[in-house]
């Protein structure tokens, strides 16, 4: 079931996040997270690893940033199970010094191993290893309808 697209865009650019510290945001997504951050307005920072696409986290003026769920997150691929149970091992441990505020179990599988943490704004990430290859099968199979 194909047709011509309404918007013919050309790329998915960015989505944005909520923080309520950025200076305390981009240590945590840079120390711990791994991630790779610009700050081009004062406003807002760009958050990036790899590829055309990014997340804008964008400071709440005097106020927190919104309650998320933990099925509204993002996945960050790592590349061994070992590396998921260590990050998930380094999470517990430094809970307090990013101000983690939930830290759930590791769920394995034949397949992969992840687990979920949500951030001092709320924000929820996993940690999986579920890479490309997995992703690339997954959009081979198409959809189950």
């Amino acid at each position: 079931m194909s047709h011509e697209p309404l918007v013919k865009n050309e790329t998915l650019s960015h989505g944005t996040i909520e923080c309520s510290d950025l200076v305390v945001t981009r240590r945590f997504l840079t120390e711990f997270l791994g991630m790779k951050i610009h700050r081009p307005v004062p406003e807002a920072q760009y958050i990036h690893k790899g590829g055309p696409w990014s997340v804008v986290c964008v400071c709440v003026e005097g106020g927190e940033a919104k309650e998320q769920i933990p099925d509204n997150r993002f996945k960050i691929s790592v590349g061994s199970k070992e590396e998921v149970r260590q990050a998930h091992d380094e999470a517990l441990r430094l809970r307090e010094q990013y101000g983690i505020r939930q830290v759930n179990d590791l769920v394995e599988s034949d397949v992969m191993v992840s687990f979920q943490l949500q951030d001092l704004n709320r924000t929820w990430w996993e940690i999986t290893t579920a890479d490309e290859r997995y992703y690339g099968q997954l959009f081979e199979r198409g959809d189950i309808a």
